[in-house]
């Protein structure tokens, strides 16, 4: 028995009266699914926002809690630093001011006293010269 076209077009029919209420509680499962997957993607972001802001802040807390021990500890150099210049001002320099004047008078002192040094040699050196051509000169007489 051969099937004409009206009883094909008829099956066609049923099948996808059939086939779309079998499909129907897919799509409708489907679509809430999409519906919970839009629920949870909603929450995340507000989760994802929160946790966001909560380390912006905290971000922001210990930025400002370093930046303040930041300003102690440059206060407090600079406070040591001004001893420092203090203490080079007041103590060093005048030390080394008079360290200084000491050795350039004693350097004068010795520069003077070796060209006197040196003509007490020279002088020295003649005198032996002349006392010993006087003491022949003794002999020779005596």
């Amino acid at each position: 028995m051969a099937l004409t076209n009206d009883d094909l077009l008829s099956i066609s029919q049923l099948l996808d009266v059939k086939l779309k209420a079998e499909i129907q509680p897919i799509k409708n499962e489907m679509q809430t699914l999409r519906n919970e997957i839009r629920s949870v993607k909603t929450e995340l972001q507000g989760e994802i926002q929160a946790v966001k802001t909560e380390l912006q802040g905290e971000i922001q807390a210990v930025k400002a809690e370093l930046q303040g021990e930041i300003q102690a500890v440059k206060a407090e150099l600079q406070a040591e630093i001004h001893q420092i210049k203090l203490f080079q001002e007041n103590i060093m320099m005048p030390r080394l001011n008079t360290i200084e004047s000491c050795y350039t008078s004693t350097f004068d002192r010795y520069k003077n006293s070796i060209e006197e040094y040196e003509r007490m040699q020279a002088d020295n050196e003649l005198m032996k010269e002349i006392i010993m051509e006087h003491s022949a000169q003794l002999q020779k007489m005596a």
